[in-house]
């Protein structure tokens, strides 16, 4: 699942600062990769160049808070319902995102990817196989085991309760520029 798309479907629940969306992210996904907070930074940066996010003010302590624009509620919301790929890292992700969050979305989330993951006819036959067939069969029986095993972990998830945006956690994240101040902290 993009980084993208995780930071609008977590700023759904309203406006956040960049750390806090970091630590969202990650809690929400239980992310197998580190998550870099610069990352973070910089794809709202290019979220808000491409009009999905915009600036929302600041906290108390002047970290810039981002909130979504119309387009980026309506990108958000076709993430949380509508897999465009059966892959096994993304479907666990984006599961894990959109049941923490409220709505109702997860029905449609979850129906779109069982459609994805149901079985279908066999592979394609247009590449010679060099081993007589045995590769061919070998990852046809590993899709098979891959999709049986997505199906099952879609039939078996538990009800969670959504939650909100977290308050508590330490304040951190990019520092509005103080007035007449430059980069080395001389005044004008």
């Amino acid at each position: 699942m993009t980084l993208r798309h995780s930071l609008l479907s977590v700023l759904t629940l309203g406006p956040a600062y960049g750390y806090q969306l970091h630590a969202e992210v990650v809690e929400r996904t239980r992310r197998d990769a580190p998550l870099n907070v610069g990352q973070v930074y910089s794809t709202l940066d290019r979220l808000r160049r491409d009009g999905l996010v915009e600036h929302a003010g600041s906290t108390p302590d002047n970290l810039p808070l981002y909130q979504l624009t119309d387009a980026g509620t309506i990108e958000a919301r076709m993430h949380l319902t509508e897999p465009d790929l059966a892959d096994w890292h993304e479907m666990v992700e984006r599961v894990l995102l959109a049941m923490s969050l409220p709505g109702n979305h997860v029905e449609a989330l979850l129906a779109n990817y069982r459609m994805l993951w149901a079985p279908r006819d066999g592979a394609s036959a247009e590449i010679a196989d060099p081993s007589g067939g045995a590769a061919q069969a070998s990852a046809s029986h590993a899709q098979r085991l891959l999709r049986s095993a997505a199906l099952a972990w879609l039939d078996s998830l538990p009800t969670i309760d959504p939650w909100p945006l977290r308050t508590d956690r330490r304040r951190r994240g990019r520092r509005a520029a103080e007035a007449g101040v430059t980069q080395q902290g001389s005044a004008h």
